[in-house]
């Protein structure tokens, strides 16, 4: 037999009553002050406890009996069955070092969701899309980019021919039939860049065209960004960076709300590592294919570096956007140079 203190109301009138509860067996006796009840145990319910807080007793008649033995409780929900579960997480919250141990537990969960959960789902939603949700953001992208950081290509229309015949050789008459174009714009700012957008829209500046030495380190750039937009990099990577948005677009495939975020994740956001090394798989799968040399990757790469290493400076002034600052630059969306460099040429 146990008993412990308890605080009763009959469920009639608001009015407290100090009582003693009294466990005997598989019944409980309620006594005190013009009260004398008794139950069966299974006849009782037991809301979940929070932490060390006054736990409530329901009895069969309404009455409410409010009790603090933790002792008694856990006997109550031993006899009562099926709230071992309660029991234990009560137990944790009133331990500390369970508490942190649940804490580090929590971290670990988030960071383990984060770093493989999240592009995970971005992967999926990505290649889900359909192909005019695609369009509609590379169209809207395109427009945002003009506004902010573009200018018109000052390119003569016979050079702007030739490298889109060489974009088409490249890309193979697949991607070109999904739609897959090549744009030509000048960029003062951004200086020698090219870019992947959503749907295979691929961005290539006047700066870029000339820096190149010949068209076959024009060619394995936009090998290389054609990897990007094959593999939905840029996509993967919006999404990834919006939590909330991926799990929009992984339930309902509308993503529109995040197209005004995607120019700034154009230019300011490094790829990962397994990104660039896919799209730099691209680039040396399509040389060794046309039989350019692997060196030419390596030579327009340690050309670029040295050119916004050149550059960079305090930002550089354009016509459109203002000072342009080093996060703007083709090695902080291409990070890693040199180790990428290394990688290729081992491919030779």
């Amino acid at each position: 037999m146990k008993q412990a203190k308890i605080a009763y109301f009959d469920g009639k009138i608001s009015a407290r009553r100090e009582a003693l509860l009294v466990l005997d067996g598989s019944r409980i006796t309620v006594r005190g002050q013009d009260v004398d009840l008794s139950y069966p145990v299974a006849a009782l319910e037991l809301p979940p406890g929070v932490a060390s807080l006054r736990r409530t007793i329901r009895l069969p008649d309404g009455g409410v009996c409010e009790l603090e033995d933790s002792e008694l409780l856990s006997e109550l929900e031993g006899l009562k069955g099926g709230l071992s579960f309660w029991r234990i997480l009560r137990e944790w919250e009133m331990s500390l070092k369970r508490v942190f141990v649940a804490l580090v537990l929590t971290v670990l969960v988030v960071v383990l969701f984060i770093s493989y959960g999240i592009p995970f789902l971005a992967h999926r939603a990505a290649f889900a899309l359909p192909p005019e949700t695609e369009q509609y953001l590379a169209k809207e992208t395109l427009v945002l980019v003009d506004r902010n950081w573009m200018e018109p290509s000052k390119l003569d229309q016979a050079r702007k021919n030739k490298l889109t015949q060489l974009f088409s050789r490249v890309a193979g008459p697949e991607r070109i039939s999904e739609g897959y174009r090549l744009e030509f714009r000048s960029s003062p700012g951004l200086g020698a860049n090219a870019f992947a957008l959503p749907a295979g829209v691929i961005i290539i500046t006047d700066e870029l065209v000339k820096l190149a030495k010949n068209d076959n380190e024009i060619a394995i750039i936009l090998a290389h960004e054609i990897g990007h937009a094959r593999h939905r990099h840029m996509m993967r990577r919006l999404m990834q960076a919006s939590a909330a948005g991926l799990v929009v677009a992984t339930l309902t495939g509308d993503i529109t709300s995040l197209a005004a975020a995607l120019p700034t994740v154009l230019v300011t956001t490094s790829f990962s590592r397994d990104f660039e090394r896919e799209a730099d798989d691209a680039a040396v799968a399509w040389a060794k294919s046309a039989g350019v040399p692997l060196k030419t990757f390596a030579d327009i790469m340690e050309r670029l570096e040295a050119y916004h290493n050149q550059t960079q400076g305090g930002g550089q002034k354009g016509e459109k956007g203002g000072t342009v600052q080093k996060a703007l630059s083709y090695l902080s969306t291409h990070p890693d140079t040199q180790e990428r460099i290394r990688r290729v040429m081992r491919e030779e």
